[in-house]
């Protein structure tokens, strides 16, 4: 169904571009298709497109083999949005010969002509048979993306070397310039203009123009505000009123009690272990258990109210149990009254851009934990940092950027860097020796084993456990010391409110450069190749 699907939306999506550039004709001139349009493949998923467009113009339009070539590889360029392999979409080459066995010639067709033009590059044997697009059993359809059109990009600086250094290096290697990098943008009329009026207010009166909203870099203006304690101020009085507007929204939509008086601290993204829920979950654990032990008073904490939302896909497991730990997890907390006022955890249903466009203005302080060199970009970190959130977050995706563009001191950083992940990949990681290691880390984990969170139920999170003890691929347990260690500094500036919000002043003035507008002129000028229309 999903292939039929992806070849439904590709061909009607050619045939319709066919039928809008060349009205009323028969026998259109072809060889201008590239000139009048580019197909951006937006991850695997399009890709078969690339046989498709051969076959129209082959069998449809009579053009040759080579002539048919020339007009594809121009239509098409490729912007891969991962670094997963499970996201690079390998297809069974038996599924597509039975769906669609012409494009299976095709596919088989363009493979050998690639294995011949690399060989007559001089690649080596063994390296051909590994850079194969069709193997005999399947088709390697982020390999027929990259051979099959212009260029490959990657979405953050972080993701574009990785591409090149490890998912697609020997095709790197081979085609160098093919390589770039776009990195993803946000739109400021959504998630600035429109979701936070009260911010584009004092934005405008701060820099005196709204002529920011359609040229975002001009927030650089609001840098010398940040060292004005009366502007300062009335930002954190937007904020304020933000958090009290979500309070509403919140009890409206959801019938949610929330403390606008705590610190607003959100993670919203998939649900997918690289992204590492279960190290935010295990550390309200963590904090949970110091407070009821007695072993930190809960008048010496910061009261905080954390929020997640996500959704896992249907057939994963673990993910689903995550959010099931969550929903207990704050089911607990919520009933306790040792902790009441001091910390709460809300799993929001749902979460949509009507929650996000409620919820990001609101946030104070923004999560962007994933395992380094995991992330591909993230969009949500920029949608925060433009709406006035301070991040904690490890060098993965964009967080790179937007810390090297706000500033290290306005930005949490924490946790193993790309090449430290890699060093504990190849020496053999052991997440059970962090276990023993760390108390607080062994008594979060325990008490979801002992059924704390599950009603006594001690085998309803055995898989959870098992995997964080025996596995752990993403390094949640790894990472778990530096991130809580990370807190003090984040609470410790949180009781300076004047100096927290200078901070994230500095984070709205210098998050311009994560505009969709600026992405749009990244693809004109290193992609597409032509101007802009208006």
């Amino acid at each position: 169904m999903r292939l039929e699907q992806q070849y439904f939306f590709v061909s009607a999506s050619l045939h319709d571009a066919i039928r809008v550039f060349y009205p009323g004709q028969d026998k259109p001139d072809l060889t201008t298709f590239p000139d009048k349009i580019v197909f951006q493949l937006n991850d695997t998923h399009p890709v078969i497109g690339i046989p498709e467009l051969m076959r129209i113009l082959i069998d449809e339009y009579g053009y040759d083999w080579d002539t048919a070539w020339s007009i594809t590889t121009k239509t098409f360029n490729y912007t891969c949005h991962t670094l997963l392999p499970e996201a690079l979409e390998v297809w069974p080459a038996s599924l597509i010969g039975e769906l669609l066995p012409r494009h299976l010639e095709i596919i088989e067709k363009i493979n050998a002509q690639f294995e011949a033009e690399l060989k007559a590059k001089g690649v080596a044997a063994d390296t051909i048979k590994d850079m194969a697009i069709y193997t005999g059993d399947a088709v390697r359809m982020a390999y027929l993306a990259t051979y099959g059109g212009s260029h490959v990009n990657g979405v953050a600086e972080l993701h574009s070397q990785l591409l090149k250094d490890v998912t697609l290096k020997n095709f790197s290697d081979v085609y160098p310039d093919k390589f770039t990098n776009v990195t993803n943008g946000v739109t400021p009329r959504r998630f600035v203009k429109l979701a936070n009026p009260r911010l584009s207010d004092l934005i405008t009166e701060g820099l005196g123009t709204d002529k920011w909203v359609s040229d975002l870099e001009l927030l650089k203006g609001l840098e010398p505000l940040a060292a004005d304690d009366e502007f300062v101020k009335k930002f954190a009085a937007v904020k304020k009123a933000n958090k009290h507007a979500f309070v509403g929204f919140a009890k409206d939509h959801y019938g949610i009690d929330i403390d606008e008086n705590t610190l607003f601290n959100t993670m919203v993204k998939r649900l997918h272990e690289y992204k590492r829920q279960s190290l935010k979950i295990l550390a309200v654990i963590s904090t949970y258990a110091d407070i009821k032990s007695g072993k930190v008073k809960a008048e010496d904490i910061t009261p905080r109210t954390v929020f997640f939302g996500a959704k896992a896909a249907p057939g994963y497991y673990l993910a689903k149990m995550t959010i099931e730990l969550i929903n207990n997890v704050s089911r607990v907390i919520s009933s306790d009254s040792a902790v009441k006022g001091k910390l709460a955890v809300h799993m929001l249903p749902n979460y949509n851009v009507e929650m996000a466009q409620n919820l990001i203005p609101a946030t104070e302080l923004d999560e962007q934990i994933s395992q380094a060199g995991k992330e591909a970009s993230g969009t949500g970190n920029m949608k925060f940092a433009l709406n006035g959130a301070l991040t904690v977050g490890t060098l993965d995706g964009a967080n790179v950027e937007i810390r090297e563009r706000v500033g290290a001191d306005n930005f949490f950083l924490f946790g193993m860097t790309v090449d430290e992940v890699e060093a504990q990949y190849a020496n053999g990681y052991d997440p059970a020796k962090y276990y023993e290691a760390d108390p607080r880390l062994k008594q979060a984990i325990d008490l979801v084993a002992d059924g704390t969170f599950s009603n006594g139920d001690r085998n309803a999170y055995s898989p959870l456990v098992a995997d964080w003890l025996t596995k752990d691929w993403f390094m949640t347990l790894a990472d778990f010391s530096a991130y809580m260690g990370i807190q003090s500094e984040i609470e410790a500036l949180y009781a300076d409110e004047l100096e927290w919000n200078r901070k994230a002043v500095l984070n709205v003035a210098n998050s311009g450069y994560f505009s969709s507008d600026r992405s749009m002129e990244d693809y004109l000028d290193r992609i597409w190749h032509t101007g802009p229309l208006a």
